[in-house]
């Protein structure tokens, strides 16, 4: 065994993350928080990495951190190993578990998504999930999720990657009997042809149901957001619901109106309706931005491109 593989022996996964981002952000207490460390924790773990390498990676100063000539020549052969050793565990895996959250179980266009990527990839194992875009933001930077979907206008971070899949069409969803469905043709069975419709402003007057902000903030924000544009300030109902299904069951008693996505199935005792101009809703898909090589986020990538058309 030559030198360099005797120090190689003490080189591990873990401190090669912990290299890679302190290399990205050069700064010891970032880096600590974005890898949800102590900064004790991390210089140990660098000056370990240090020790098994021979030379100092990074220059310390007052001025901040900086790679040496050393950290420089290891930064491309860390990516490489980092990145073939993760390849290397999902290729081994026999039934790898890809992590994902659907932000509502009730919505459509990602039970599609995932419904199609279990077909593509059967021997896939999914964790599927239902938790909401905040709680989404904070496993994925936590690592404990792989993937959500959610409305693109989700709070973001630097640290994630967010893709728009499609613009999926948003209608008026009243009671049964509500003095909006006696709008000639508002009320529609096939969207695609109904001539009528009903303007957003019509339902000035309305109290509309919005969701909690800590599960959707995005979609309460492009509710109100169009509200406003159709020139007034919603009343809000003030009970909030864990999903879709049961804030239409509101609608269908009779205590409020909501805007739905075209594609969520609706309860007896509601009707929907067309809304002109036109509204949509953006998805997105999100994911940490060092999964991106990730076999399992490009299938699943794959499978929302195949799907979100249809949905648009």
């Amino acid at each position: 065994m030559n030198a360099g593989e005797q120090r190689s022996d003490g080189i591990d996964a873990r401190l090669l993350r912990y290299f890679l981002t302190l290399a990205e952000e050069l700064h010891f207490t970032r880096a600590a928080q974005r890898l949800f460390v102590s900064q004790p924790a991390l210089s140990n773990q660098i000056q370990r990495l240090e020790r098994a390498v021979g030379s100092p990676l990074f220059a310390r100063s007052t001025r901040g951190v900086t790679l040496t000539p050393a950290g420089q020549a290891f930064l491309p052969y860390a990516r490489q190993a980092l990145t073939a050793i993760r390849a290397a565990l999902a290729a081994a895996a026999p039934s790898p578990v890809l992590r994902v959250d659907v932000l509502d179980a009730e919505l459509a266009l990602p039970r599609a998504v995932v419904k199609r990527l279990r077909t593509d990839h059967q021997g896939m194992r999914l964790a599927v999930t239902a938790e909401g875009s905040v709680s989404q933001r904070r496993r994925l930077l936590a690592g404990d999720l792989d993937a959500g979907f959610c409305g693109l206008g989700a709070a973001g971070d630097e640290k994630l990657t967010m893709v728009p899949l499609c613009h999926e069409p948003v209608d008026l969803i009243v009671p049964t009997g509500h003095p909006l469905a006696a709008v000639p043709d508002a009320a529609v069975a096939d969207v695609d042809s109904a001539p009528g419709a009903v303007g957003l402003a019509d339902a000035a007057g309305e109290t509309f149901y919005l969701p909690h902000d800590t599960l959707a903030p995005e979609w309460r924000d492009f509710v109100l957001g169009e509200c406003r544009r159709a020139g007034f300030e919603p009343a809000r109902y003030p009970v909030t619901t864990a999903s879709a299904a049961s804030a239409l069951d509101l609608v269908a008693e009779g205590d409020c109106v909501t805007l739905s996505l075209r594609s969520t199935p609706l309860p007896e005792g509601t009707t929907r309706l067309r809304l002109s101009p036109n509204l949509a809703y953006p998805w997105a898909m999100v994911w940490h931005r060092d999964r991106g090589d990730d076999p399992a986020i490009t299938w699943l990538r794959e499978a929302a491109a195949a799907v979100g058309p249809s949905y648009a």
